[in-house]
């Protein structure tokens, strides 16, 4: 089970063509309530929040016993209710691509990945043929990625020596 933030969302949407393939790749995708609601607040920039509720798979889920203040004041809300969402399932893991976010999911013994390892592990099941084009596809999409990771993740994918 993974528990998605807005940005791999909206990253793995633009690289993928949309969220069917993350669904078949992971058992249960659980979205906050929160994290369509920032979705939706970016509805006049493309449109995930729309498509996010229409991909069979995807469950849009409230944060059951609410948002911790120690991640809301550390976090924005999107991030406070992935990581909230995932400490109340144990055994989820969060996708997160911020690194205050992944320092606060790893302090709190949370697994994690973020977009392009859902893009590793999808080449490693067969089900994506190149992760330097889906790099290149969040990159059109706008989204700054750190060469330096993406040279990394290149190299696990085999498409670097």
């Amino acid at each position: 089970m993974i528990v998605l933030n807005s940005s791999p969302v909206i990253h793995l949407s633009a690289a993928l063509g949309g969220l069917a393939l993350v669904t078949e790749l992971y058992r249960r995708v659980l979205v906050p309530v929160e994290v369509l609601r920032e979705l939706q607040s970016g509805a006049h920039l493309d449109d995930t929040a729309v498509s996010i509720q229409s991909v069979s798979g995807i469950e849009i889920v409230p944060v059951g016993a609410g948002i911790s203040p120690l991640l809301t004041g550390e976090l924005d809300l999107g991030e406070a209710a992935v990581i909230q969402l995932a400490l109340e399932r144990p055994g989820a893991t969060v996708v997160l691509d911020d690194l205050k976010a992944r320092r606060v999911a790893r302090r709190s013994g949370i697994p994690l990945t973020g977009s392009l390892g859902v893009l590793l592990h999808a080449k490693r099941m067969g089900r994506l043929d190149s992760v330097g084009d889906a790099v290149g596809c969040i990159r059109r999409h706008g989204a700054w990625l750190s060469d330096a990771v993406v040279e990394r993740a290149m190299r696990l994918a085999g498409e670097r020596d």
